[in-house]
């Protein structure tokens, strides 16, 4: 099982966002991807894809503004 623990806090740490770069944003990422890594339903294919998105969903959520999302 890959350990994304230390790259988690390394995307987190990079945004200026406060909401984003705070423990329980860490560890609930991590706790997703741990979910995904021990599903035992799911191919090799598929978890890789998974945990994919959920990693650049973070990197995505902490580089852009989100103000303009209220209008």
């Amino acid at each position: 099982m890959v350990r994304y623990l230390e790259f988690i806090k390394a995307i987190c740490k990079q945004s200026e966002m406060w909401e984003l770069n705070n423990p329980r944003v860490v560890g609930m990422i991590h706790n997703i991807i741990q979910c995904v890594q021990n599903e035992e339903d799911l191919d090799r294919e598929i978890k890789d894809h998974l945990i994919n998105v959920v990693i650049s969903n973070l990197i995505i959520f902490g580089k852009y503004n989100l103000d303009n999302y209220n209008e």
